[in-house]
């Protein structure tokens, strides 16, 4: 036996392998330690010969719930099965893989969920070769990127649905390859082994399971056998790949995909669909950050899908518009057009509550098409599957004649012509009605699949098995009679077949014709020759009955693989009639109104809302905003205290902006929105230790994706910019991306800030304004709005979020005393009305001296320290002016806000303390200060 288990163990070296023994499926040697170990079960032991193998085992009928664990944890399994009957075997039963179950290949429901289960792969690409002459072997180490990043190929499918997509264009960097794991968290992905190195580390930080893989991809875009009736999810002889131009990025990744899929299927026809070539330019763009922050799929702190923009947006009632509606949000339009379309849909159904009711009921007696249709192809669907798509397709006129009858005389909106002209499988109905008995087994295997009536044949034979079983019945009442045995009775297990029972007491009244079979603790078994000749003509009539059914089934089968491209168009249509009327229900709920679109590029919301905090909020309570950004204002430099709500302002902006290109109504009470390429996010903080980085990298990290990648067609959100390191090198960072994004990127941008000192900055950038979220002091305390207003806060009001807080009151105190005395000194770092330039390397030793603060110190040592840190940095912005590149103008301004900065200066050193007729500067500090100068 464990030479058999070596043989079919070297198929699969880097699997699990379950191996089939009787009722048990057995692990055995290395195999056997890790599912002992994963799944806490005992780990046992067999003779191997010189030594004991380590073993453990699951009974085979409850296998599916520790295969389901072990595929959460990342593992891939085999499972080999007894392809022969043990009791007609001649010496040992023969054993073969008759399925490999990996994280991304899953098709059986007890392992799915309702979303997505994607299988993805990344090959390297060198972009640097001509991408036009197919056959050129394109891949690479992965070099030859923009700027010398890295490129890559990517591709994804569902085995599950059979959708496949391959992206055209080469993906630079990892950043874009984080963009699109973090768009369809799929559960595996391939890689090639010469980038598993780099990127094996990624693919684990987004949940993905990677795996090395190098098999051969000759062929792989054929499907080399036709389906059963000549179509199936791929045509007979048609190419998986026929939609992507061959030595193309996606080309490439999604061969590797059908490879793969062809060995863990182990069959030549594949649950597939052509593949759709998709650009990143089709979509907006929403990389992981962004996403995360958004909280679109689940929040950031519980990582809960309650609380998440998905959760409050799901009102759809099958599964296939679960899906579709998850993509709508992953990929949001940039065609105008399509945006129209999709918001036409959803102003009839909020318009008509009926109509939109009368769906959702409907709906609800749907069921999924796609799975089934993927399981039928693959040949594990089950009679349920059946029965499901029996009961959808009879739903389906129902829904269309709702749908057109509800707007007789008026104009189909675009996205429901289709079901004027749409076929609605009457012919494949009528036979499944036929067909199927109305609740069938799970199993099409054990028979009772097919309704009595449906064919001649098939009754016989169940009649001859039917008047077998009642003979068998009538045989028990005969035998009883003629012995006198009132406790004899017939019965039937797999190994013996049907016998005679007889308990102990009663066995000298036992016939002479009467043949033992098997003793029992308290009773023995027998049979007779008139027992076996029913029981043969009863099997046989049963095993030509399930013979006859297996042909029945698989003509059902054939006849609806037939239809499969006019059920994948149902399919469709039901999935995004589905996210219509979710997106509906929403807006009708919650007050929700049609976005316009911006002929001008500006965008304007009156009364936007949060739609997730307003959802969780009572009625009323959350506090609505306004946002604007045009031409005129394209920056806007928010500052108030925490608390006020400065990001739950910008996310709310930037999430109204989302549900518009996605199709959907938005929470205010009038949008003029415009159509952007990207949204960026840089909110939250939180370091990377997976990637070795702290929080301020991360922030940093963040920043550089936004200032290379974004356009002047993008929207910004960042949040607290340069507060993870020192006041003067966050604040001079702030200050140069702000600059940057308003000079160069042009693009729409919601920054806020704790540092007041930029918000001087819009009297230098013409496309920045000043807004702030109010705060109202009050005798007893100070009251947060949440009400955006013009122009810079003036205060942070830090303390009193710390006192709110419950930071002991000790600490608030000398806060307090604190806040006054760097508050009479004014800030660390004054703001200039010249860019901070600061060019490396050039970092003084007064600027180290300078640097030693104690805040322990006494005042008079604070202010002469502080006093001459800000001297020798006002005497280097001097002697750094660039007088004659300025205008008078320039020149008079400049030396008015100097002026005004000493006055300022003096006057607060004054009231500090110091000498008035010397500036404030103590003598050891004017010394020094000129021996500095």
């Amino acid at each position: 036996m464990f030479r058999q288990y070596l043989e079919i163990k070297r198929q699969v070296p880097d699997m699990l392998l379950f191996f089939r023994l009787g009722d048990f499926y057995e692990l055995f040697f290395e195999d056997a330690e890790i599912v002992s170990r994963e799944l806490g079960l005992t780990l046992t032991g067999r003779d191997g010969g010189s030594e004991r193998v380590p073993m453990c085992g699951v009974p085979y009928h409850s296998a599916d719930q520790y295969l389901r664990q072990l595929l959460e944890k990342g593992y891939r399994v085999a499972i080999c099965e007894q392809v022969e009957d043990p009791k007609t075997a001649k010496g040992l039963v023969r054993r073969e893989i008759t399925r490999i179950l990996t994280p991304g290949t899953l098709l059986e429901e007890p392992y799915l969920t309702v979303d997505n289960r994607f299988l993805a792969a990344i090959v390297p690409w060198d972009s640097s070769r001509d991408a036009g002459s197919p056959g050129s072997g394109r891949r690479s180490r992965g070099k030859g990127g923009e700027g010398g990043a890295k490129a890559y190929g990517f591709a994804f499918l569902d085995v599950s649905t059979g959708e496949g997509y391959a992206l055209v264009d080469p993906l630079v960097g990892e950043s874009g390859l984080e963009a699109e794991l973090a768009a369809i968290s799929p559960r595996e992905v391939l890689l090639a082994p010469e980038i598993w190195e780099d990127l094996e580390p990624l693919v684990r930080r987004f949940g993905a399971f990677p795996t090395l893989w190098q098999g051969d991809v000759t062929g792989a875009e054929k499907a080399v056998e036709p389906a059963a009736g000549g179509e199936g999810l791929a045509e007979a002889g048609e190419d998986y790949l026929r939609s992507l131009a061959p030595g193309t990025p996606g080309f490439e990744a999604a061969r590797h995909l059908v490879a793969y899929v062809r060995r863990v299927s182990r069959a030549a026809r594949l649950p597939l669909r052509p593949f759709v070539a998709f650009r990143r330019r089709d979509a907006m763009v929403l990389d992981a950050a962004t996403r995360r922050s958004l909280e679109l799929f689940e929040t950031e702190r519980r990582r809960s899908y309650e609380g998440s923009l998905l959760w409050l947006l799901d009102e759809t009632r099958t599964p296939m518009g679960r899906r579709l509606l998850r993509r709508f949000l992953e990929r949001p339009l940039v065609d105008p057009g399509e945006i129209k379309a999709r918001l036409a849909a959803v102003r009839t159904l909020k318009r008509l509550p009926l109509l939109r009711e009368g769906l959702r009921e409907l709906l609800a007696r749907t069921y999924d098409i796609e799975r089934p249709l993927a399981r039928l192809y693959a040949g594990g669907a089950t009679g349920k599957d059946l029965a499901r798509l029996r009961d959808t397709l009879r739903a389906l006129p129902h829904v269309r004649a709702l749908l057109l009858e509800s707007m007789a005389g008026e104009d189909l909106p675009e996205r429901f012509l289709p079901w004027r002209r749409l076929d609605l499988l009457d012919a494949l109905r009528a036979l499944l009605e036929r067909a199927l008995v109305d609740d069938p087994p799970l199993s099409l295997s054990d028979g009772g699949v097919i309704r009595a009536g449906y064919d001649a044949e098939l009754d016989r034979l169940r009649a001859l098995q039917e008047e077998g079983t009642a003979r068998i019945a009538r045989l028990e009442e005969e035998e009883r009679r003629r012995t006198g045995i009132r406790s004899l009775k017939v019965g039937y297990n797999r190994v013996f077949g049907y016998y005679i029972e007889v308990t102990r007491p009663n066995l000298h009244l036992v016939p002479p014709h009467y043949r033992r079979r098997q003793t029992l603790a308290g009773a023995e078994r027998f049979d007779t020759e008139e027992l076996k000749r029913w029981e043969e003509e009863i099997l046989t009539a049963e095993e030509r009955a399930r013979a006859r059914e297996a042909v029945l089934l698989e003509d059902v089968r054939r006849r609806i693989l037939e239809a499969a491209p006019r059920l994948r168009e149902l399919a469709g249509l039901l999935a995004e009639l589905d996210v219509f009327q979710a997106l509906a229900t929403v807006a009708d709920r919650r007050g929700y109104v049609e976005p316009e679109i911006s002929p001008d590029g500006s965008l304007f919301v009156r009364t936007g809302r949060h739609p997730v905090l307003e959802a969780l909020m009572p009625p009323g309570a959350f506090v609505p905003n306004d946002a604007s950004l045009d031409d005129e204002a394209r920056v806007l430099l928010i500052t108030g205290p925490n608390m006020a709500g400065k990001s739950t302002y910008m996310r709310q902006v930037a999430l109204i902006q989302l549900l518009f290109q996605m199709g959907s109504f938005v929470p205010a009470e009038a949008a003029r929105l415009p159509v952007v390429d990207r949204i960026f996010t840089r909110i939250g903080a939180g370091d990377d230790l997976a990637a070795g980085d702290s929080t301020f990298m991360v922030e940093m990290k963040e920043v550089r994706t936004m200032l290379l990648e974004a356009t002047s067609k993008s929207l910004l959100l960042v949040d607290e910019l340069g507060r993870g390191t020192s006041t003067e090198d966050g604040l001079a960072i702030a200050q140069a991306t702000i600059e940057y994004i308003h000079d160069r990127v042009g693009a729409k941008a919601l920054i806020s800030t704790h540092f007041h000192e930029l918000a001087e900055l819009e009297g230098r950038l013409p496309r920045l304004r000043n807004v702030h979220l109010e705060v109202k002091e009050r005798a007893d305390g100070v009251v947060f709005t949440r009400r955006l207003r013009r122009g810079a806060a003036s205060r942070s009001y830090g303390i009193y979020v710390a006192r709110l807080a419950g930071i002991p009151e000790e600490v608030i105190r000398r806060a307090e005393r604190l806040a006054r005395l760097y508050g009479g000194r004014g800030a660390a770092v004054e703001m200039l009305t010249l860019p901070l330039d600061f060019p490396p390397g050039e970092t003084g030793e007064e600027e180290r001296e300078a640097e030693d603060l104690d805040v322990g110190a006494a005042p008079a040592e604070l202010s002469d320290r502080h006093t001459l840190r800000e001297l020798l940095a006002f005497l280097r912005e001097i002697e750094e002016l660039d007088v004659d590149r300025m205008t008078p103008i320039q020149a008079l301004n400049t030396l008015a806000a100097l002026r005004r900065r000493l006055r300022e200066r003096f006057d607060a050193l004054a009231g500090f303390g110091g000498p008035a007729e010397d500036g404030g500067l103590g003598e050891d500090s004017r010394k020094e200060g000129d021996r500095r100068g």
